[in-house]
Order: C-alpha cells, then sequence, then structure tokens
C-alpha cells in the first residue's frame, strides 16, 4: 500500500481534547506545546483510530488507555482520521462509548463507498497487529529494549530463519513432528494403525450390509430433491440481486437528483441576493445605528416642524391679541369717563323711577286702605308699575350700551378705567414676545432647512430621494431593503452550506457512473432484501439437510450397509493406509529440508536486519558508529575502533539511538513495503543537542518516504530543524 498519510485528524472527544481539527502535511509534522496540553492525547488519539483501546483490561488509569482517556463530561470517545495511500483516500470513524459499545467505519472517501475491512483499520493498512505498531512506529519515551520483549523477539527470530515475521520455522517444526506422531502414534493410537483396523472391521462388516441398501437409496433420494431446490433458489437468489442491484443504482439517480436541485436552490437564492443588493445604491450595507441615526434625524425634523406650527400660532395669537389691545386701547379716556358718567346718571336715574313707582304703589295701597277709594288705588298704582317698567327699560338699554363697548357691567368699566395706565405696558410686552417668536420661528426655520438637507443627505446615499414619499417611508424602505438583502444572503450561505455539505467527499461522476443503466424499482428495497434474506434463509436449510442427509449416507455407508460401498471404503482405506504411509515419509523428509532451509535463511535474510539498523544507526551518530546488530533475544551490539560491544556500554542518549533505529529496520522489515505515520512523542529527553541533531537529520531523511510526528513540550528540537534548513509543519492545538 506504499505510504500511508495522515491528511486531517478530526476529534469530537477523546481526554481534553474536544471539537479540535488539525491539518497534518507530509513530512516533519512539529507539535511544541507545554506539558498537560494534550500532546500525549493526540498520540494516542492516533493509535486509537488505528486499533481502537488495546489495554482496557489494565486496573492502572496509566496503563488503561479508556480509563485514561474517556472524557469526563461525555461517556463516549469520537473522532475521524482521513488517510491518503497509493491505493486511494480513505476515512475512518470511530465511537466508543463508555458502556463498551463501538462502532467503526472506514470510508473511500472518493464514492462514499464503505469498506468492510474485517480487522482494525490499522492491521489493513499497515499489515501489522497494534502490539508490532506499538513495539515499532508508537514511541511514547524511548528506551533500550529487552529480553523480556518476547513478541518483537519472537518476529525477529521468525524473520531471520524464514524471512517472514509471521511464520515460525520453530512452531512448523513442531506442527511438523506432531503430524508425524498422529500418523504412527507411540501407542499405536495414530491414523495408520487405525486404518489398519477399520479395514478388519470392514472386512467383517461385508456381510451384514445388504439390509442397509434401501435406506441408502432414499437419502440419495432426498439429497437429489435438496440439489433441486438448492439450484432453484439458487437461481431466484440471482434474480433478487440484480433486482436489488438495480435499486441501488436507482438510489444513485435519486441523489443525483437531490444533489442537483441542491445546486439549483443554490443558484435561485443567489440571483434572490443579487436583486435584493439592487434596491441600495451602496454595495456595503448600513450599520443599524445609521439606520437609527436617520431615524433620530427624521424624529428631530418632525419635532421641529411641530415646533414650526405652534411658535406660528403662538405668533398669530399675540398678534391678534395685539389688536384687540391696540383696538381697546385707541379710544379716548376722557370719552370713556363721560361714557361712564352718563351710564351712572341712567342708572341713577332707573334708581330714581323704580323707587318712587315703589312710593306709588304703596302710598295707593295704603289710602286705599284709609279712604276705600278704587279709582286713587288703580291710578297709584298704574303710575307706579309704569315708573317700574320704564326703570327696567334703561337699566336693559344701559347693559346693551355697556355690551356694545366690551364691558360686562359698570365695575368692569371701572376696573378698565383704572387699569387704562397699563395698557401701553402691555402692548408693549405683546410686542416684544411677538419679536422673541418670530426670531425664534426664523432660527427654526434655518434649523429645518438644515436638518432636512441633513436627512436628504442620509438618505441619498443609498437610494434616490423620492420627492413623492415621506422622510420616513424612505428611511422605512432603506431599512427593509437591508433586512432583505441580510436575509436573502444568509439564505443563499445556507443553501451553499446545504449544497457544499451535501456534496463533501462525493465524486459525483463515479455517482453518475453507478447510476447508468437503472431503471424504477418495482417494489421497495426493504421488500427485496426481505425475499433475499428468506431465500438465503431457505438456502441454508436446504444446504444443511443435503449435508445432514449426506452425512447420515456416509454413516450409513461407513457401516457397510451397502456391500459395494463397503468394498469400496476397504480400498478407500487401503489408498488411505497407503497415502498416510507415503505422507508420514514425506513428513520425515520435510523436518530434515526444513531444519536445512531454516540454517539457510539465517546465513541469507538475518543480516538485512543488522545492515537496514546498522546503516540508520551510521546516521544518527555522524559515522561514529558503522554497525549495530541485534541477535534474537533482542540484544544488541555496536561496532567501533575496538571491536564489537553490547549497547549497555553506551551511553543512555546513545542507546535511545540504537534502539529508534532498530525500530526503523523493524519497520522496514515487518511492515511489508508499507510506511506508516510515525509518532514521536516527547522521545527525545536523554539526546544531547549534537545527537538530536544528528537524529534529526536522519529522521527527514526517513521522512521522505512517509509522515512523521514529532511531540515536544520545549523549543530544542524547532530551533534544531530551522538551523538545520530541515522543512517541517508546525501543528497546533
Amino acid at each position: 500500500m506504499g505510504n500511508v498519510i495522515i491528511e486531517r485528524i478530526e476529534i469530537s472527544s477523546f481526554g481534553k481534547l474536544k471539537m479540535l481539527s488539525i491539518v497534518p502535511d507530509k513530512g516533519i509534522n512539529l507539535l511544541s506545546a507545554p506539558n498537560e496540553s494534550g500532546k500525549s492525547t493526540l498520540a494516542a488519539f492516533i493509535k486509537f483510530m488505528f486499533y481502537g483501546y488495546t489495554s482496557g483490561r489494565m486496573q492502572s488509569i496509566l496503563e488503561n488507555d479508556k480509563k485514561l482517556y474517556t472524557p469526563w463530561d461525555n461517556p463516549q470517545s469520537e473522532g475521524a482520521l482521513y488517510l491518503l495511500t497509493e491505493s486511494g483516500r480513505y476515512k475512518i470513524e470511530r465511537k466508543y462509548l463508555q458502556s463498551g459499545k463501538e462502532s467503526l467505519n472506514v470510508f473511500e472517501t472518493r464514492t462514499g463507498k464503505l469498506l468492510n475491512i474485517g480487522v482494525q483499520p490499522g492491521e489493513y493498512f499497515f499489515g501489522v497487529n497494534d502490539v508490532t505498531f506499538e513495539k515499532t512506529a508508537f514511541f511514547r519515551q524511548l528506551f533500550v529494549p529487552s529480553g523480556k520483549d518476547e513478541y518483537i523477539a519472537e518476529q525477529l527470530q521468525n524473520i531471520s530463519m524464514s524471512a517472514d515475521e509471521q511464520i515460525s520455522t520453530k512452531k512448523a517444526l513442531k506442527r511438523l513432528t506432531d503430524a508425524k506422531n498422529m500418523l504412527s502414534g507411540r501407542l499405536k493410537n495414530g491414523l495408520i494403525p487405525k486404518l489398519e483396523s477399520e479395514q478388519y472391521e470392514l472386512e467383517q462388516k461385508l456381510t451384514d450390509a445388504f439390509e442397509t441398501n434401501r435406506m441408502i437409496q432414499e437419502l440419495s433420494d432426498k439429497i437429489t430433491e435438496y440439489r433441486r431446490m438448492i439450484s432453484e433458489n439458487a437461481r431466484i437468489l440471482e434474480k433478487l440481486n440484480s433486482e436489488s442491484e438495480n435499486i441501488d443504482k436507482y438510489e444513485s439517480i435519486l441523489r443525483l437528483k437531490q444533489l442537483m436541485e441542491l445546486e439549483r436552490n443554490e443558484a435561485r437564492a443567489q440571483l434572490e441576493y443579487i436583486e435584493a443588493k439592487k434596491l441600495l445604491k451602496k454595495e456595503q450595507l448600513p450599520e443599524n445605528s445609521v439606520i437609527t441615526s436617520m431615524l433620530s434625524l427624521n424624529a428631530e425634523y418632525k419635532s421641529e416642524l411641530r415646533n414650526k406650527e405652534r411658535i406660528y400660532a403662538d405668533i398669530t395669537k399675540e398678534e391678534e391679541d395685539l389688536r384687540n389691545l391696540q383696538s381697546d386701547s385707541g379710544e379716548n379716556n376722557e370719552n370713556v369717563k363721560a361714557f361712564q358718567k352718563k351710564a351712572k346718571k341712567q342708572r341713577t336715574f332707573a334708581i330714581v323711577l323704580m323707587i318712587i313707582g315703589f312710593l306709588m304703589c304703596v302710598s295707593g295701597v295704603a289710602f286705599y286702605l284709609m279712604e276705600k277709594n278704587v279709582l286713587f288705588l288703580i291710578i297709584a298704582l298704574s303710575v307706579g308699575l309704569l315708573l317700574f317698567a320704564i326703570s327696567f327699560v334703561s337699566v336693559v338699554m344701559l347693559r346693551k350700551k355697556l355690551k356694545s363697548k366690551g364691558y360686562e357691567s359698570l365695575k368692569d368699566l371701572e376696573a378698565i378705567i383704572k387699569s387704562y395706565p397699563l395698557f401701553e405696558q402691555r402692548v408693549n410686552d405683546k410686542k416684544n414676545k411677538i419679536t422673541s417668536l418670530n426670531n425664534a420661528y426664523t432660527g427654526l426655520v434655518n434649523r429645518l432647512d438644515e436638518q432636512k438637507k441633513n436627512i436628504e443627505n442620509a438618505i441619498s446615499e443609498y437610494i434616490f430621494l423620492d420627492k413623492s414619499k415621506s422622510y420616513e417611508e424612505q428611511i422605512d424602505f432603506i431599512s427593509d431593503a437591508v433586512q432583505k438583502v441580510v436575509q436573502k444572503r444568509e439564505a443563499y450561505k445556507t443553501h451553499s452550506a446545504t449544497r457544499e455539505k451535501a456534496t463533501e467527499n462525493i465524486d459525483m461522476d463515479a455517482l453518475s457512473a453507478q447510476a447508468q443503466g437503472a431503471v424504477k424499482p418495482e417494489r421497495e428495497k426493504v421488500k427485496v432484501d426481505n425475499e433475499i434474506n428468506f431465500y438465503s434463509q431457505q438456502m441454508k436449510i436446504f444446504e444443511e439437510k443435503e449435508r445432514e442427509s449426506e452425512r447420515q449416507k456416509a454413516l450409513l455407508e461407513g457401516r457397510g450397509s451397502d456391500p459395494a460401498v463397503l468394498t469400496g471404503k476397504r480400498d478407500a482405506v487401503k489408498s488411505k493406509l497407503l497415502e498416510y504411509r507415503k505422507k508420514y515419509a514425506a513428513l520425515e523428509t520435510a523436518v530434515e529440508k526444513l531444519t536445512e532451509a531454516s540454517e539457510y535463511m539465517k546465513s541469507t535474510v538475518a543480516p538485512r536486519i543488522n545492515a537496514y539498523a546498522g546503516e540508520f544507526f551510521s546516521s544518527a551518530t555522524k559515522g561514529k558508529y558503522t554497525a549495530l546488530s541485534v541477535d534474537t533475544a533482542m540484544a544488541m551490539s555496536f561496532k567501533d575502533d575496538t571491536g564489537i560491544k553490547s549497547c549497555d556500554y553506551l551511553s543512555a542518549g546513545t542507546r535511545d539511538s540504537a534502539y529508534l533505529c532498530l525500530r526503523f529496520a523493524l519497520i522496514k522489515l515487518l511492515y511489508n513495503g508499507v510506511n506508516p505515520p510515525i509518532i514521536l512523542d516527547d522521545a527525545f529527553g536523554r539526546f544531547d543537542d549534537e545527537r538530536l541533531e544528528a537524529l534529526l537529520g536522519l529522521l527527514s531523511a526517513k521522512s521522505t518516504e512517509g509522515q512523521i510526528f514529532i511531540f515536544t513540550c520545549g523549543d530544542r528540537e524547532r530551533n534544531l530543524l530551522d538551523k538545520a534548513g530541515i522543512n517541517y509543519s508546525a501543528l497546533s492545538l
């Protein structure tokens, strides 16, 4: 599969990391961050995506990835990896619930097809299991290996002996020996002695075989019928599978139509957005504060208009009052006094007539009472009433004269005469007030002109001014247009995002090709699947019955029910005996040849391990040590000017370099040509700057073959990479 490159890392929830997306590059990827920032969690997440939780049974939290990295505030670990390989692009999705339930999906991103790989993604893409991956390409802290690393030691032994870490020569030898023992058997219980005994028994059973012929024939008939049914079911299943495949193709057509409808919706929303923007002159929309400012200007303008009307009304009223005052004050004061004098005389005259009339009536009544003279009484009452009438008419006429002059009564006239000296002052006050109001009116008109100009300028900045509409209507139009533009823009963004999400990781050409030749299905897929399931179950039942009948038939034949069959069985046993005896001889030869081949493989393949490791170690030590070797017990040795020595004599940092070089050699041997991502999590703590610089040079050379992640809590690696001019991609959490 060549290089396996991680193109994107998406963490929904894992340990302390949540909703994180990282896009690494080929070659070296450097993540420099403080302790407790999540570097080791990111490294563990990558291993989790390839192999899941591999230490779930450990009791210690530090040794149990499931306990260590399951978030406290979320019952599940979840994320995705996007991979680039020589065979295509893939997406791994994994979700692990705290309850232990896990879902794992691997997609081919070009077509969106779900792959049924049947193993962990790491085994599928790298060809090794989780233990091998963790002991080769996944570096937590470098340490010198020991003979206790039995797993890698066994694989090294297999490689050194057979050129394949999956083949254990020792185990093969043991299986060959066991096969020999199974054939011969030390206690005469092997296959060969058993067949010899069976041959003797068959000879004895030939005489008792005739009774079972009928039963064997019945079973043969049943087997024939079952095979016919199986053939019929196979024909039906073939037709149903074709129908199911057509339904899948038709679903691709529906999917294409749905995607095309999304594209049309996006184009329609874009057109509506463009049309909405044409409502305004400017591309840039006014802020809410601008609309609010225009509304405030309009409110002030309308308020000032009302003030203008109010001041104008005040001026009109004051001028009317002034005219009235001037009219009142225009009459001669002497004439008013003369009029007052005449009015008083008229009132006095009326009062005198009233008194005389009253006296006439009283005297007439008194005289009548004394003299009983009716004529005198009538005359006296008539004169008295006449005087009363004249007095009343005089009073009414006096009131009319007062009203005509604008007075309510003589008292009102007297008050006016007394206040007449104040009229002039009141007239002057009115004139001053009118002048003040006129000045205010003039200033207000000027302000209104300025406000009108400001409002019209503000409106004209966004639309063409319409004199037939009020400012408020035009401001509302701008506000509505802004809202419409925003609404259409958001609708366009929503449709665009929906279309992009729907077409993400979908190859339209592949989807179109997949839909070729589809016709509208006559039935629902669930019904077809149910029938497929039904006939598949029927097929299994018939096949099981066929096998059972064949087993019964074979059992009867084995018992010697049919003489011909028993004869054939006997001959078969003889043939089997001959075969087993040949196998026994062949096994003896195989053990001899395998031993010889193992010795040959040790002399030709094992040096490859040491050659790879020595080449890497020479680069990591800048040529100081030219060879590195390891035996099948995982004991490492190095070569210098004085000879070959154990790596135990090296410093801690140099031993770490040797172990890293051994891991690179193991990757080259164990991964069958696949270059996995190499993860180094705080792996250089015991390296000095010189040794680390040399090792980074080796990593730079290795990075051309694949992808390397370096996680560190300091800036030393970054500075040395920059100093050496080594290209790398800086990552961030």
